[in-house]
């Protein structure tokens, strides 16, 4: 017995050793090591309760199974700590297999949880079979074994159901596989092996049997068969059978429980290539018109991140590859692959074409695609109020198959008609100046340019926008200086910003009038007064300029007229633009005084101070308090305040990462002007105010770096969860 007591001893110890491994692990370190979404998820899953039969090794390694989508066999180790936080390292049979897992995550936040809570962990037996399934040369296809996981722990009931006994087995090795389990290699050895092993009756057999029980097998033969008859007709039949049986499937993909289903086309693309091995080309491409259109369908009603179009897409491979051995002329060639694209919305065909498209033809085969492309094109009508983008997209499609087709047809002297009647069918006028531009035909491209501008800036404003650049790129080409800062001037006054106002007075400095503008533009952000208005009055608009402007005003150049609200009558200053401009320049008092400024102009209107520390991107609050740290403290932690208490009201993740950016940030400034105890007070008000929101506590606990055993226990006696 004293034996005994000794031998349970001493593993005491040693895993009280190597459980005090942990104690200085904190939220960052395993943030900086699996990510913080990974720590997320595995935190979900140990809450679950999905972490079975944890044990800690002598030499500190975790060792659990996780019950995931299968169940997963994960070890855990610590390494030394570094000056970046303690190191960890993770082995798991999942498909992440290494570091960072949200299965390792669930491990170590399980055993920090018992040990938070002292209950006993118990130690991993060297002989312990998981060891085995984490070995380089574990083959899971071989595992014959059932997981031996306490059935009692993952079942409430199963003390309900009568047991059957088990005898005890062999268990396997840590330092490799147990005796039997075989790699893949050793198992098509044995494989083979035993088929070569067999005779002829007792192999017949043995595939009659298989052929019986399995379907697929059944069909291979009876493929083979027809083949050998020359029953092609029956082939070309079984073949539209599995095409419209696999493309009315549809695919699907749910992110959060990993399940899902993606239409298999390997039957349907294994007969393709029967047919087309076999020389039936024809009966092959006779197929493709069907399968491209419900293909297409069945693609754009999916969701499934684009594996059906992939699936799909390597059956197309092979019925163009039937195209260029079939019977079809070279101009049919051509126009089959030019109508697979023109029903391609989803780039399923990517690279399928190039054998046809890329192929040297003559220029009366491209001559004869022109002119039936140029029939169908005339049969396309679009009336007049057609606003189906969907409509008008597919013509300008078909009519750039025209253009292509002309020109390799040398025949491009006639696409300057096609050019100019589908700008007014389609609005496409932007592809005309284009083509204009690359002529040389400058005065067509702005007369063009002008009218596509005063067709489309109501209703297609984007359309009227393109324009303007392409006008103002030819002014630029021309060294029309004053025309190309007109331009700038316009974007500007619409929407200031400092991109625009550096764009403006690049092109102002080129027209030798930058002074003059720099003060327009100045007085323009500070009053809102533009020196160029457009004002409409009983439906017509008149310009008014001011009389000191000097830069060119050019009709074209009107804004839009805008919808759904009426026109500001009241000039409104641009502050924010100001104070970005100081912020730039690096002139912190002039950033604080527009910062003020812009504080004082929204008192009584409503405006949340957390509208100022905007989401995702770098607000001006915090540029500014960044800014003046240095030279007025105060005034930075002012900012960062208002910051911080227009944020700890709500209640979600990002509000809580935002409020500890806050936090992180004053702690600096604190420590410069020795306050550092403020700062601590500071966050031990937070603590006591909002301690009914554990995730909100273990940010902070990573922001004061605390370790995650040193965390606040839940009322349940778990720690504090995310």
């Amino acid at each position: 017995m004293a034996r005994q007591s000794s031998a349970t001893k001493e593993p005491k110890n040693t895993q009280s050793a190597a459980s005090s491994q942990w104690a200085a692990l904190t939220w960052k370190d395993l943030d900086e090591w699996a990510g913080s979404r990974s720590v997320e998820r595995g935190r979900r899953y140990q809450r679950n309760g999905v972490v079975k039969n944890l044990a800690l090794a002598d030499d500190g390694r975790l060792l659990a199974t996780v019950i995931g989508t299968k169940k997963y066999t994960v070890t855990v180790a610590t390494e030394a700590k570094s000056a970046r936080g303690l190191k960890l390292q993770s082995t798991c049979t999942c498909p992440v297999g290494s570091d960072g897992c949200k299965h390792a995550v669930a491990t170590v936040a399980e055993f920090l949880q018992l040990t938070a809570n002292e209950k006993p962990i118990p130690a991993a037996d060297p002989n312990d079979q998981r060891w085995a399934k984490l070995s380089a040369d574990y083959d899971p296809e071989a595992d014959e074994e059932e997981e031996d996981l306490d059935r009692a722990s993952d079942d409430s009931c199963a003390s309900n159901w009568p047991q059957v006994a088990r005898h005890p087995t062999k268990q396997k090795s840590r330092t490799g596989p147990q005796k039997g389990t075989r790699t893949r290699a050793k198992w098509d050895e044995q494989i083979r092996s035993q088929i070569d092993s067999k005779s002829r009756p007792e192999l017949a057999l043995l595939v009659w049997s298989f052929v019986e029980r399995f379907p697929e097998l059944r069909a291979e033969f009876q493929e083979r068969i027809a083949l050998a008859e020359g029953d092609v007709q029956r082939l070309v039949a079984d073949t539209k059978k599995e095409m419209r049986k696999v493309t009315a499937e549809l695919g699907w993909q749910n992110h959060w429980d990993g399940g899902g289903h993606t239409p298999s086309y390997d039957r349907l693309k294994h007969r393709l290539e029967r047919l087309l091995e076999l020389g039936h080309a024809d009966e092959l491409v006779a197929l493709g018109p069907e399968l491209i259109e419900r293909g297409m369908a069945q693609v754009g009603q999916s969701h499934d991140e684009g594996e059906t179009a992939m699936e799909l897409s390597g059956c197309l491979e092979v019925v163009f590859q039937a195209i260029v051995k079939s019977s079809l002329a070279a101009s049919d060639q051509i126009l089959f692959a030019i109508n697979a694209c023109l029903q391609d919305g989803y780039d399923v065909l990517g690279e399928s074409l190039g054998d046809i498209l890329d192929a040297e033809y003559a220029s009366d085969v491209w001559s004869c695609v022109a002119d039936r492309l140029s029939k169908r094109l005339q049969k396309t009508t679009i009336r007049q109020d057609e606003r189906s983008f969907s409509v008008k997209y597919h013509r300008d499609q078909l009519s750039n198959w025209l253009l292509t087709a002309l020109e390799n047809a040398g025949r491009g002297s006639e696409a300057s008609a096609i050019y100019e009647a589908e700008a007014r069918a389609t609005g496409s006028y932007e592809r005309l100046v284009k083509y204009l531009i690359e002529q040389q035909r400058i005065e067509e491209a702005e007369q063009w340019a002008r009218e596509g501008i005063e067709q489309t800036l109501a209703k297609l404003p984007g359309i009227a926008s393109s324009l303007r650049r392409m006008l103002c790129d030819v002014a630029r080409c021309q060294k029309q200086w004053d025309v190309v800062a007109a331009h700038a001037a316009a974007a500007f006054f619409e929407q200031p910003s400092l991109h625009g106002f550096k764009e403006l007075m690049a092109a102002a400095e080129e027209a030798k009038c930058g002074e003059h503008v720099r003060a327009a533009a100045l007085q323009f952000l500070e009053t809102g007064k533009k020196p160029v208005l457009y004002v409409t009055r009983k439906g017509q608009t008149e310009t008014v300029v001011d009389p000191n402007w000097i830069l060119p005003v050019l009709d074209y150049l009107m804004p839009a007229p805008r919808t759904g609200s009426a026109p500001q009558s009241v000039p409104v200053p641009h502050l924010n633009v100001l104070l970005e401009m100081a912020l730039a320049a690096k002139r912190p008092d002039d950033a604080l005084k527009w910062f003020d400024k812009m504080a004082a102009s929204q008192k009584g209107t409503g405006v949340r101070w957390s509208s100022w520390h905007g989401y995702g991107v770098r607000s001006l609050g915090e540029q500014v308090a960044a800014a003046v740290a240095a030279s007025r403290p105060e005034r930075a932690l002012e900012i960062y305040q208002r910051g911080l208490a227009s944020r700890l009201p709500e209640a979600h993740f990002a509000a809580y990462e935002a409020c500890a950016e806050y936090l992180k940030k004053m702690r600096p400034i604190f420590s410069a002007i020795h306050r550092a105890e403020d700062w601590q007070k500071l966050v031990a008000g937070v603590r006591q105010k909002y301690a009914n929101r554990p995730r909100f506590m273990e940010i902070l606990d990573k922001l004061e770096g605390r370790t995650i055993r040193q965390t606040q226990k839940s009322p349940r006696g778990g720690l504090a969860r995310r």
